[in-house]
């Protein structure tokens, strides 16, 4: 009985220290929703603002403003071209075989046509019927050039040269054509030697 009334006595005054404590102030405030504001909405995108103008503000930029100038049109560069009289291919001369110079009239017009396959098939023929006639090794040679085939149409002419042999007038057409086939592939020391080749005939 007698720890009883000691607690009893501790208990009683930390109670009432609970409860006033409970009762004052609180050292923590709970936020509070200001209602009384109107709500901002911000502006769609893209739109521009208007800004106020100072009298007191000036801004000057730090480096001096870019000049542009424009620039000139560029030119195209000129591709050379080759003249009409390169790109055809030679004039078929009157021979004794009358069959060989109407198959190659007939390749000359259809390679002139672009039809260089229809060409091939006439040169062909030609040389079946006769085959160590130079003139038609020129035709094939100048044929085998307006295709591109530049490997072929310098043995082909070397070919016809070889067989021009007594024949000035073909030897030094050959040479010729050997000096433009040349050009063509882009090799001009071979072109040189073959002209110089061609002028000493």
């Amino acid at each position: 009985m007698t720890l009883q009334k000691p607690i009893k006595a501790l208990t009683l005054p930390l109670a009432a220290l609970l409860l006033a404590g409970c009762a004052g102030p609180s050292p923590y405030i709970a936020p509070v929703e200001e209602r009384s504001l109107v709500p901002v909405t911000p502006p769609p995108a893209g739109t521009v603002m208007p800004v106020e103008q100072s009298d007191t503000v000036s801004v000057s930029p730090i480096y001096d403003a870019p000049s542009f100038t424009p620039a000139a049109t560029a030119q195209p560069t000129p591709v050379p071209t080759q003249p009409a009289a390169e790109k055809a291919m030679p004039k078929v001369e009157q021979g004794s075989n009358t069959a060989v110079v109407a198959l190659l009239g007939d390749a000359r017009q259809a390679a002139n046509r672009r039809d260089y396959s229809g060409a091939e098939s006439q040169i062909e023929r030609a040389l079946r019927i006769s085959p160590r006639d130079p003139q038609i090794y020129l035709q094939l040679a100048a044929l085998k050039r307006q295709k591109g085939e530049y490997l072929q149409a310098e043995q082909v002419a070397l070919r016809g040269i070889a067989l021009a042999a007594g024949l000035p007038d073909y030897k030094r057409k050959l040479w010729r054509e050997l000096a433009l086939i040349r050009t063509q592939a882009g090799d001009f020391a071979g072109a040189t030697q073959a002209e110089a080749e061609a002028d000493r005939l």
